[in-house]
């Protein structure tokens, strides 16, 4: 493929928006190293920082291979022979020469995208041989990386720490994605994924365009091309011409006028216009929205997402007690006088693992996560609580406990948080007495078993996507079965509209509160309040406003009396597009 023919790959559109820049393709396991540009009279240069790189890993790797025959024979050692040939392999070499001039990049760049091209070819071999042999490379490929030192002023940190990039990756997992520094990284595509993968979820809210599902992206992809990737379409498009790229520019600019226009509606209340008010929160996940969501004009936080600030990759460990408290008050302050709910700790599934397991879980959507795993760790829960509480002493503030699936797990929770209480208020620490506490309902078992607990708790939170997902048996990061996984299936809304039933206030914060043509569903059934990620609350806020309460609940009614999913959101969609067909 010539370098500056025009290549499309599509994949699935998991998050809207339009990123243009240049692309950072990342091999599998193995971080990219810093780009910058060189001129052609600097590749000499180059290749003598290379040289010294090769030879200083070889030297390493013979080091490695004698301590090893010292200490477990021969054999063993032998397999460092595979490492030291591939290092000096005429292919890799020839491809490299070829490539840098052609590419005018630093080096270890160059070679990063060489070996990482290399690396996907062999996983695609049908050889079993061949494929393990893809660690060895990787395990020489850092080395090597790790010996090339630039020279005395090669690489420009100006250039490296603000150019943006639009990241191409095999995958992505959620401590990845929330690691992604926001000032430089316009978005993402990838290999693998799904739309309801919580990798997903975190670019929606991140207000990041994403793209998964995307066959062969990281071989066919090369970094430091220009590119343009389409959240809306699902598209990758590889060094676009100058007739896409004006075109993309203008359906940017629409875009975002429109978008502006939306935000200018921020104060507005969001009443249905029969006077149903439906409260609109933010779901959270970091310290840095914290500004947005009083610019996006929504009342508080309906969802704050705990475990970044718990389980980040900082290096740093979890936070004390103080310390939480301190993250929590400044939000609690923030959003005064509205309300903020705080999920407590939900790791594991496909979120963020919460420490190492000895034993690897087959089910681990069904294994140690949410509740479960708090409920394990009582001093390590109670700390979280003991910070929420105090940190409801400076503002407005709710607590929720996540994948609760009986009564047994919120009587526990409920008694270890009065022993919090009870803490607090023998050191004197001042908290709200009054703080609302709820579940989310996200197993089937917790949904049939709403009436019950709602004698237990203030509110209830929807997590749509769980729900979905254990309603009907379908793994929501799996592409196999990634298309049968519908919200709107009747098992599922029927749960929903059981949980509404139970009288108390009850809000979805799930993804299917960010899909304007199912508000009417929503609001129809009951709901009190839909929490979205920032970004998406000026086009929800206009949705409601234009429903009229008792026509969403008279289709809602008919909807619970359908047989199958497309009907459900048929009678939905077409509410919607009645009502606000400006926003489709």
């Amino acid at each position: 493929m010539s370098q500056d023919k025009e290549q499309r790959l599509t994949g699935l559109p998991v998050s809207p928006g339009i990123a243009m820049g240049t692309l950072r393709v990342e091999a599998r396991d193995c971080a990219a190293p810093p780009m910058w540009s060189i001129e052609a009279k600097d590749i000499p240069t180059e290749w003598e920082r290379f040289e010294a790189a090769l030879t200083r890993t070889e030297e390493e790797i013979e080091e490695l291979k004698q301590r090893v025959e010292r200490i477990s024979g021969a054999t063993e050692a032998a397999i460092f022979d595979a490492h030291l040939l591939f290092l000096r392999d005429s292919t890799i070499l020839s491809k490299l020469n070829k490539e840098l001039p052609t590419r005018l990049r630093n080096i270890e760049s160059v070679y990063y995208a060489v070996v990482q091209n290399f690396m996907e070819v062999m996983r695609a071999v049908d050889d079993p041989y061949l494929r393990s042999r893809v660690l060895d490379i990787r395990d020489v490929l850092q080395r090597v990386l790790r010996n090339l030192k630039p020279t005395s002023g090669a690489a420009p940190q100006s250039q490296e720490s603000t150019d943006s990039f639009i990241l191409a990756s095999y995958e992505l997992t959620p401590g990845d994605t929330a690691d992604l520094d926001q000032n430089k990284a316009l978005g993402f595509v990838t290999e693998t994924g799904s739309t309801m993968s919580h990798t997903a979820i975190l670019a929606r809210s991140l207000g990041l365009p994403a793209v998964v599902a995307v066959p062969r992206l990281v071989m066919d992809s090369r970094s430091g091309s220009p590119a343009i990737l389409d959240g809306y379409a699902g598209v990758l498009i590889i060094n676009p011409s100058a007739e896409t790229r004006e075109k993309y520019n203008t359906l940017r600019a629409e875009r975002e006028k429109a978008y502006r226009e939306l935000v200018k509606m921020r104060d507005l209340p969001t009443d249905t216009l029969d006077g149903r008010h439906i409260r609109l929160a933010a779901n959270v996940e970091f310290a840095h929205e914290f500004k947005s969501i009083r610019e996006s004009g929504a009342e508080g936080v309906g969802l704050y997402r705990t475990e970044f600030l718990l389980l980040g990759s900082d290096g740093q460990g979890m936070p004390d007690e103080d310390a939480q408290y301190e993250h929590y008050r400044r939000l609690v302050e923030a959003c005064a006088p509205h309300e903020v709910i705080f999920r407590t700790l939900d790791a594991g599934g496909d979120k963020l693992p919460f420490e190492p397991l000895t034993e690897k879980e087959d089910n681990p959507a069904l294994g140690w996560r949410g509740i479960r795993v708090s409920l394990s760790r009582p001093e390590i829960f109670k700390q979280q609580m003991r910070a929420v509480l105090r940190a409801s002493a400076h503002g407005h503030a709710g607590i929720m406990f996540p994948m609760v699936s009986g009564i047994t797990e919120v009587r526990t929770a409920l008694n270890l948080l009065e022993e919090c209480r009870e803490e607090l208020r023998k050191q004197g620490i001042a908290f709200d007495k009054k703080m609302r506490v709820g579940v989310m309902i996200e197993v089937p078992g917790a949904a049939i078993m709403a009436d019950v607990l709602a004698h237990y708790v203030d509110f209830f939170s929807i997590g749509t996507n769980d729900l979905t997902q254990y309603t009907i048996a379908v793994d929501r990061v799996n592409y196999r079965v990634a298309s049968i996984f519908r919200v709107t299936h009747p098992g599922v809304v029927r749960l929903m509209a059981l949980t509404m039933k139970a009288g108390i206030p009850t809000a979805i914060c799930g993804e299917m509160g960010g899909d304007i043509s199912l508000t009417p569903l929503l609001v129809g059934l009951g709901a009190t309040e839909i929490s979205v990620g920032a970004h998406l609350l000026p086009v929800v806020r206009v949705a409601i406003r234009h429903l009229n309460y008792e026509e969403c609940r008279v289709m809602a009614q008919q909807a619970l009396q359908a047989e199958d999913s497309a009907t459900i959101r048929n009678l939905s969609h077409s509410l919607a597009l009645k009502s606000y067909p400006q926003l489709f």
